[in-house]
């Protein structure tokens, strides 16, 4: 059941700003079907991420890590965006929001309609859609490279390719994550859904923007380490929570 209470709360505040920025962690993609790959029965649980999500040993022998991708493929590249998703597009359409954070590499913001109203979208681990060669950095489309006839896809340096998405042992890219804190200090409100705020350094995010006067919402399934930096907490379905915001704004 949804708290009304607490989302009349956050509708004002969302009413009142002009600079929203949305930071989104995997759950609110699980209902979208995409399974926290940390949860039990994640990908985690089948794939030993120290192996097959290792940058190193994707250096030695990729075959472990496209293993491993070609079953995410499926299920992210059939993903459908949910309300919750189409609640925050709908809510830059308008105006409000001016950036999306996100450690999901789904892409399911950008199928909602996402980025195409102005607000820029920071990827921190990356999007599964783009390949590049880990050796002389060239991009490919996913249709420009055979991946499923091979063991793994091979650039014509002769480098490894690989999706540009951050592995374990890599790097944030430096300018996706600088973006994302300009783009926290700017904002006047900050929502968080669907994240356990556990992973830095995305979790200093909500600390930024508070910091910098934003008022700060959290959408979640489950309590935080952080919980005490939002002003207003609403716990349960994104999808839920974004349809009833999104129903009273437009009042």
């Amino acid at each position: 059941m949804v708290d009304i209470e607490k989302i009349s709360k956050a509708v004002e505040i969302i009413k009142e700003s002009n600079h929203i920025v949305v930071f989104s962690g995997a759950g609110i993609s699980t209902e979208s079907g995409i399974e926290d790959f940390r949860s039990e029965g994640g990908l985690w649980s089948r794939y030993d991420p120290s192996i097959y999500a290792s940058y190193q040993y994707f250096l030695q022998d990729p075959s472990k890590f496209w293993q491993m991708h070609k079953e995410l493929e499926g299920i992210v590249a059939n993903a459908e965006s949910n309300n919750a998703h189409k609640a925050i597009a709908e809510l830059e359409k308008i105006g409000k929001v001016k950036a999306i954070i996100t450690q999901n590499i789904d892409m399911l913001h950008q199928k909602s309609g996402s980025g195409t109203y102005g607000a820029k979208i920071y990827e921190l681990h990356g999007a599964y859609g783009i390949l590049h060669c880990v050796n002389c950095g060239k991009e490919f489309a996913f249709e420009e490279v055979d991946t499923k006839r091979v063991e793994y896809p091979v650039c014509e340096c002769s480098g490894y390719i690989k999706p540009k998405v951050v592995l374990f042992g890599e790097s944030l890219p430096r300018s996706v994550l600088d973006g994302a804190m300009n783009a926290c200090r700017d904002c006047d409100c900050f929502i968080m859904v669907g994240s356990s705020l556990v992973i830095s350094p995305a979790n200093f995010m909500p600390s930024i923007a508070k910091n910098h006067g934003a008022y700060v919402i959290f959408v979640n399934r489950e309590n935080t380490m952080m919980d005490d930096l939002a002003d207003v907490f609403i716990k349960g379905s994104a999808g839920e929570i974004f349809t009833e915001l999104m129903k009273r704004i437009k009042k």
